[in-house]
């Protein structure tokens, strides 16, 4: 048996707290934010508040976070899984691929993805794509590769296991194997990559829309950073644009505690 760790539950905690609370003050009641907000309106956006910008906005780049994160590990654990039953020069050449995809700047690659399928949106070949839907698959594109090689070296480190060996003496396929005995103890490790890509979606989310690339409504924490920076040069500016920061810390934070604590937990006997 494993015990969670303390940390995990944080960081679990502040993740769901957050964007549970994000969620029903932004949609469901967004006139809370709105009446009631001791930061005040945005100059430069005078028709909302702050608390109606930042922290409505916060549960945009966690579902963001989380499709991009879930869509990325699915496909690498796929990858990985396929490239593991099929051995030999396959398996070395799908790896190849992972590692150069690894290797590109994530957020480089992201506005590009960005732009070119923005452009075909505004050319009606978007395939249905809103703004949500084009930055997850950007972001799963350029982030299947990394969860591929944790997954493909876990894979690799399980089977080295003696009563895997044991297993394949008595004649089980390399698909027996991967279903009856690898992927009850590869699961833990699943849910921890895939917290571990929740804060890097998140970051590539946020810088993205900084830069003004991405078009998403209602404005994420990213984009809303990225409209209302120029708020600095007015008196007081620091509380338009400190929240919206620390919030985005938080989720960082939230993410990167549970994924530590789920991928370095300990066994109890």
């Amino acid at each position: 048996m494993r015990r969670v760790p303390v940390q995990a539950w944080v960081g679990l905690t502040l993740l769901g707290g957050l964007g549970v609370l994000s969620l029903l003050a932004g949609r469901v009641f967004p006139h809370v934010l709105a009446g009631t907000c001791p930061l005040g309106n945005d100059p430069t956006h005078p028709d909302r508040t702050v608390c109606e910008l930042a922290f409505g906005g916060l549960w945009i780049s966690l579902a963001i976070g989380l499709a991009a994160g879930a869509l990325s590990t699915g496909i690498g654990l796929f990858v990985a899984a396929v490239a593991r039953l099929a051995g030999g020069n396959l398996e070395r050449w799908v790896m190849r691929l992972a590692d150069a995809f690894f290797a590109l700047p994530d957020v480089l690659v992201v506005m590009v993805l960005q732009l070119a399928g923005q452009s075909l949106v505004d050319a009606g070949s978007g395939a249905g794509l809103g703004p949500f839907g084009l930055m997850v698959v950007s972001l799963a594109l350029v982030g299947w590769a990394g969860p591929a090689r944790m997954f493909r070296n876990r894979l690799d480190t399980l089977e080295s296991q003696e009563f895997i060996a044991a297993s394949r003496a008595l004649g089980a396929t390399r698909a027996h194997v991967l279903r009856v005995h690898l992927w009850p103890a590869l699961r833990p490790f699943v849910l921890a990559v895939f917290l571990s890509r929740l804060p890097a979606a998140i970051l590539a989310e946020s810088t993205v829309s900084f830069f003004g690339i991405a078009r998403m409504e209602p404005m994420s924490l990213g984009r809303y950073l990225g409209t209302s920076y120029a708020a600095l040069i007015y008196e007081g500016g620091s509380r338009v644009v400190i929240p919206a920061w620390l919030l985005l810390v938080l989720l960082v934070l939230g993410a990167s505690l549970a994924s530590q604590a789920l991928a370095t937990r300990p066994r109890r006997a």
